[in-house]
């Protein structure tokens, strides 16, 4: 009994080291990886609306004074949108939210006796690396990404 329980071992600890070494991982061609890219695509990110141009108010009292337009810039809790890029990630660039205060605006100026706070949600994105053994070909996974995605008013939390 022992004997096999060191041979399961070994075999187990064979496996995952192969396994962390991308063996047993399907390595893509370019053009493959375009097609799986493109069928990604269509899937997830089709539906999501486009982020709101990069312009507007950039400060809290720009914000505060401007309140017209587009739902970041008229929330109490205004925001702007900055683009995070990663070539090995698809799709390449992600508009993510940036809160412009660190209070919420009441009554046209900034309260700091509110906060605001990004909402947050996860999205599913592909992550390439370069496949271990054939360096002109890449491994892709699925994975899931936080993005600010707009900013909302709360009240601080209790110290309490």
């Amino acid at each position: 009994m022992t004997r096999w329980v060191s041979l399961h071992m070994i075999s187990l600890g064979s496996l995952l080291f192969f396994a962390a070494a991308g063996w047993g991982s399907t390595c893509l061609s370019e053009d493959k990886l375009n097609k799986r890219v493109e069928r990604f695509e269509r899937t997830y990110w089709s539906n999501l609306s486009s982020y709101q141009k990069l312009e507007g108010a950039q400060t809290c009292v720009e914000a505060a004074a401007e309140m017209r337009g587009a739902m970041n810039r008229r929330s109490l809790s205004p925001w702007k949108y900055n683009i995070s890029r990663n070539d090995s990630r698809f799709p390449h660039e992600i508009a993510f939210a940036k809160c412009l205060c660190n209070g919420c605006i009441i009554n046209g100026r900034e309260d700091t006796s509110y906060n605001s706070v990004p909402v947050v949600v996860k999205l599913v994105v592909l992550r390439k690396t370069p496949c271990p053994w054939d360096k002109t070909k890449f491994v892709v996974k699925n994975d899931s990404e936080a993005i600010a995605v707009g900013c909302t008013c709360v009240v601080p939390k209790s110290s309490n």
